[in-house]
């Protein structure tokens, strides 16, 4: 028996927590390693529930560095006020037109006589000011999105592109017209399906009087400069509930909802 072993055997087992020393026969490293713990003064750590850590073990659920709780601390309250001036949502009509949103498109559609008419357009990247800011007051932010009006028989498709005019701009103003909200910026005939090679004439380069006859043609088929002033502001309306809903995406992200 080595000189260690006999020193230990020495110790009563009361002092080893309970561990009886059986003569020589008792293992040296279980008494070393009972030994150690009576005099380790450290407690055990406390291990954090698994539902307090993140997968990176920073001890803040979801939220991993200062910026990104400042980030979701400002979204909280811009939540809130934004929503504050939300409409109710989005409405099954305008007008005689029904109205289905999908995602960023909107379609509008309707029936005229032997004809279906049909207004495509996206909300994206459609919002500006309206008119001059002056001062503190906060800027009326407009939805113009172009538009495409469809005109159905059968198979066959004539087909406006459409956008809104600048604000203070009049399309006509040297023949002493009414302002128009909007113009046309493309003008296309095709058959079946649209495609790249399907030849589209510009409204610029349009005669006057065809020109003038093709926005009555609208006009007479509900898509008139009241109609969209209208759409301006269901888009208008649109493209915010979609923004809210990012912000509120956003936030969620970074929280790990």
């Amino acid at each position: 028996m080595s000189l260690f072993s006999r020193a230990l055997v020495r110790f009563q087992p009361s002092l080893l927590g309970g561990l009886t020393v059986r003569g020589t026969q008792a293992s040296t490293r279980t008494i070393a390693r009972s030994l150690v713990g009576l005099c380790s003064n450290r407690r055990p750590q406390r291990e954090l529930p698994s539902s307090t850590l993140c997968s990176c073990g920073c001890g803040i659920h979801g939220i991993h560095t200062r910026g990104d709780r400042e980030l979701v601390e400002f979204l909280q309250e811009e939540i809130v006020a934004e929503k504050k001036s939300m409409s109710s949502g989005l409405p099954s009509h305008l007008d005689d037109f029904s109205v289905k949103g999908r995602d960023a498109e909107l379609t509008l559609t309707k029936n005229f006589h032997d004809e279906q008419i049909t207004i495509t357009l996206n909300v994206n990247h459609t919002v500006d000011t309206e008119g001059p800011v002056e001062g503190t007051q906060e800027p009326d932010l407009r939805s113009r999105p172009s538009f495409e009006v469809d005109i159905k028989i059968g198979s066959k498709v004539m087909s406006f592109t459409c956008s809104y005019v600048n604000p203070g701009e009049a399309l006509a103003e040297d023949q002493g017209q009414n302002e128009d909200v909007f113009g046309i910026n493309e003008l296309t005939m095709y058959e079946g399906e649209w495609d790249e090679e399907t030849y589209c004439v510009s409204g610029d380069i349009l005669d006057g009087m065809m020109y003038d006859l093709l926005m009555n043609m609208l006009e007479e088929r509900g898509v008139s400069n009241e109609f969209a002033e209208k759409l301006s502001s269901l888009c208008s309306d649109y493209e915010h509930s979609l923004y809210v809903n990012l912000l509120q995406n956003v936030q969620d992200f970074v929280k790990r909802k």
